[in-house]
């Protein structure tokens, strides 16, 4: 059996559908959407106010559904499972339904188990793989936002802001034409996710159950 390589995996997992979420509040985002956004005039208003408020969050524990519309495909496939966060550069990604697939990124180190079995990549030894890594964290806690790799679109309503996020660096760009998310004004949390690809596919991401600040032990980011 060929072992695929750290890249292929990160690459299927940002941009074949092994990624992230769609959500227990679709019903609640919906509503959302269905409300007019006025731009955001004072960005750095704003960045200033989301930057006090996510530096107070040092652990991040939530669930998840994934939504991917294949352009090949007429029905959608859904994926669920959990994932937590810690400041300290590690995320556990973690897949349950409808097969078991654990992503973890701690510090430098990446590491991948399937049915196929485990492998690792050093994040420093690769430069895509530490830019899919960066940007699959960024976009969970929502750092993307001061990223340098995207023209960023900010519009608000009473409930949430929305990002809309135009690849400018030439990776991202080859897999995304836009990334959309949506930030609720009540914790500043990542509450939706929505990648659309180049290829024609599309995901979507939604977070539930979402706990901040929890004890997280070191040992969650080490997998045997």
């Amino acid at each position: 059996m060929k072992k695929r390589t750290s890249t292929d995996s990160l690459r299927s997992l940002l941009s074949t559908g092994i990624i992230f979420f769609m959500f227990l509040y679709f019903g609640l985002f919906s509503n959302i959407r269905a409300q007019n956004y006025a731009v955001v005039k004072d960005i750095a208003g704003f960045k200033k106010l989301y930057d006090i408020k996510t530096t107070a969050i040092n652990t991040l524990k939530s669930d998840f559904v994934q939504e991917k519309s294949i352009s090949m495909m007429q029905n959608k496939i859904y994926s669920n499972g959990s994932f937590i966060i810690k400041k300290t550069n590690k995320l556990r990604l973690e897949y349950t339904n409808p097969f078991a697939y654990i992503f973890v990124m701690n510090n430098d180190q990446i590491v991948i188990k399937n049915d196929q079995g485990k492998s690792s990549a050093s994040i420093s030894s690769n430069k895509y793989v530490k830019m899919i890594s960066q940007l699959t964290i960024d976009c969970i806690t929502g750092n993307i936002l001061n990223s340098n790799d995207f023209n960023v679109n900010i519009s608000e309503n009473v409930q949430a802001y929305y990002l809309v996020l135009i690849p400018d660096q030439k990776i991202i760009r080859s897999l995304f034409k836009e990334i959309n998310i949506l930030i609720l004004k009540s914790d500043f949390t990542v509450d939706r996710i929505e990648l659309k690809e180049t290829s024609g596919d599309n995901t979507t991401l939604t977070f539930s159950n979402k706990k901040l600040n929890t004890t997280v032990s070191d040992e969650v980011f080490n997998i045997n």
